[in-house]
């Protein structure tokens, strides 16, 4: 009842960050809704924000301004980010498993130079996503779908590839679409006689 009553009453965009960062999975996942209809999901409210460790599981933001912002070690499983702008996000150690970051369309997610490394991303729907330069160091993509994916210029090195899905729009950290011929451990594994190092 209380509940229903506090939330009539207009709150800032900070406000809302704070309850995302520090509330339970309902109150995360309500604060950032109610962003959501303000707009400030796409005016920048999300830029550099600071969600390290939230409970934000399930949470749906698509088309979201994100750059930068800070996720680190944030649940973020069964997410929803549809062609939205992670780029320069630091996602260390989230919890992305069966997040989808695809939304259908042209427009896919950005994660140009975000940190992902040790992640948890088994499973994840990352199909078209631009991870140019990104760092997936030690990151787990068991099962994740990764076809189209721009890969140009990212670190893979001691990644879990097993069962990861690709096909030849794949872009590898080399610039060479993938194929089935196409070696992984050499982006994977520093002893790989012809490790790729960037």
């Amino acid at each position: 009842m209380l509940r229903g009553i506090f939330n009539k009453i207009p709150q800032s965009n900070s406000t809302l960050l704070r309850q995302a960062k520090e509330g339970d999975n309902e109150t995360a996942l309500e604060a950032l809704e109610r962003l959501r209809e303000k707009g400030g999901t796409k005016d920048g409210s999300l830029q550099g924000a600071d969600l390290a460790n939230a409970n934000l599981q399930n949470v749906r933001l698509a088309r979201a301004n994100m750059s930068a912002i800070n996720l680190r070690e944030a649940n973020l499983s069964g997410a929803y980010f549809g062609a939205t702008n992670l780029q320069a996000a630091n996602l260390e150690g989230v919890k992305l498993q069966n997040a989808n970051l695809c939304d259908g369309l042209l427009v896919q997610a950005n994660l140009i130079g975000a940190d992902l490394s040790s992640a948890h991303l088994a499973a994840v729907k990352l199909r078209g996503a631009k991870l140019c330069g990104a760092n997936l160091y030690g990151a787990n993509l068991w099962g994740a779908h990764l076809q189209g994916t721009d890969l140009t210029g990212a670190n893979l090195t001691e990644a879990n590839l097993d069962a990861a899905r690709f096909d030849p729009q794949t872009i590898l950290p080399d610039g060479t679409p993938w194929s089935e011929e196409s070696d992984l451990a050499r982006f994977t594994d520093m002893s790989h006689p012809t490790y790729w190092r960037g």
